[in-house]
This record gives structure tokens, C-alpha cells and sequence, in this order.
């Protein structure tokens, strides 16, 4: 039998239910440890803010549903509370809801895409909170 047996491991219970040694110094395992519609999610934040829009739960899931084609409200809100409660996201509820990515969101997508460019052998700089590739030369 395989030592890479994984039947004695259990799933979390909720979407927004996070690892006992959760969050680590370096980032690398807050990446892995997200879903990859949660990692969507951050993403879609992260350019509607970028473009100056809201983040509405409904804006945030028009932006989704240029990779996925239809978005709930049941699929998308508690992915929304998982990344506040991993603290990737923060939440506003004064004119309805709305959510912003923390400097932790936004640290973390910039490390993904630093490794993503590293894949190019470029360095992306940020300037005003966006990573940009840097000039060669």
C-alpha cells in the first residue's frame, strides 16, 4: 500500500473552514490551501478594484462569469466569508455589502503572480499597488 494514502484525511466541514497551521510565514501554502473559485474570487476583487468599480457580491460575480458560466448567490457568498475569515478580504455592510482585498489579499496575489512571472524569468515591480513588469535595461 501507497505511504501517499490519503483515506485517514478529513476535508474540512465548510468552505470557510481553514487548516490548523493556517496562515504560514511565507504565503506559499495560503495559495494552495484556496479553491480555485476562491483564488477566482480574489482575482475578480482585485480587478474591480483596479478598474475603480464596486465590489458588490453581484458585480464581483458578473466579473466570475467571464470564466464560469453562471454564478449563485448559494456558491458565491460563503467563498466570499472564507477569504474574510482567511482575512484576504475585508467586508463593509454600510449601503449594502461590499468587500475590499486587505494588504494580505493583495500580498498574496502579488507573490502568485512574482512566481508566475518567474516562470518568464521577468520580475514584475509593483507601482501604485499594481504589479507591472519592469522595464529590461
Amino acid at each position: 500500500m501507497s505511504d501517499h494514502d490519503s483515506r485517514d484525511v478529513e476535508p474540512p466541514a465548510r468552505a470557510d473552514a481553514s487548516a490548523a497551521d493556517y496562515p504560514s510565514k511565507d504565503g506559499r501554502r495560503a495559495w494552495i490551501e484556496l479553491t480555485g473559485f476562491q483564488r477566482d474570487c480574489l482575482e475578480a476583487v482585485a480587478r474591480r478594484e483596479r478598474d475603480g468599480k464596486s465590489c458588490y457580491p453581484s458585480g464581483i460575480a458578473w466579473t466570475l462569469e467571464h470564466w464560469y458560466p453562471a454564478v449563485s448567490r448559494a456558491r458565491l457568498e460563503p467563498n466570499l466569508r472564507a477569504l474574510v475569515g482567511r482575512g484576504l478580504l475585508s467586508k463593509r455592510d454600510d449601503q449594502g455589502v461590499t468587500y475590499r482585498l486587505t494588504d494580505a489579499g493583495r500580498a498574496l496575489l502579488l507573490q502568485r503572480a512574482e512566481r508566475l512571472a518567474g516562470l518568464y524569468e521577468r520580475r514584475l515591480e509593483p507601482i501604485d499597488g499594481v504589479a507591472r513588469e519592469k522595464p529590461s535595461g
